[in-house]
């Protein structure tokens, strides 16, 4: 009994040392973490409205981008899709027209080698110039342009239906 008793001590110290080293390593990387995350979005901003010389201040989205003379030239959507493995987030930008001016992946956990080729340049920038009702792949829809990742059909699937009813959606509160 008491060597019970013993053990469960030591398992509770051992506890409430790992404990205690994670709530402390969490109040320290807290706001660096939220610090590089905000410094990656706002990368992406710039990336994906090439044509605004600056942006909208405020925390959420869509975020309006400006020229010089403080005339919109576009807007930044924020996307969220469920992917084939884990959530996918983007940034879409479009110009005045809603048209696409660029897409960036902000985070996907999809699989190594297959659904993650959906980050890469030769998929995302098949987006570029296109309006919403092009935004297809092309093995769901006839008018669809944008040729789907091999192997990894429900993450470009679904990265691409995000963008097309975000843009739809931003349409309906802009007109």
């Amino acid at each position: 009994m008491k060597e019970t008793i013993k053990l469960g001590r030591y398992l509770f110290i051992i506890c409430a040392v790992a404990g205690v080293t994670l709530a402390v390593t969490n109040y320290f990387t807290t706001k660096k973490i939220a610090s590089q995350k905000l410094n990656t979005e706002n990368t992406a901003i710039k990336e994906v409205l090439p044509l605004a010389s600056g942006f909208e201040v405020k925390d959420n989205f869509p975020k309006n981008g400006f020229d010089e003379k403080n005339n919109i030239v576009g807007y930044v959507l924020k996307v969220i899709a469920a992917g084939y493995s884990s959530e996918i987030s983007a940034l879409v930008g479009i110009d005045r027209d809603f048209k696409v001016t660029g897409v960036k992946i902000l985070s996907q956990n999809e699989t190594p080698g297959l659904g993650s080729k959906i980050s890469e340049k030769n998929f995302l920038s098949q987006f570029i110039g296109k309006f919403s009702e092009k935004i297809l792949l092309k093995k769901d829809a006839q008018a669809g342009e944008i040729d789907g990742v091999t192997s990894a059909t429900i993450s470009s699937r679904a990265i691409t239906n995000a963008i097309r009813k975000n843009i739809d959606e931003f349409k309906k509160t802009v007109k």
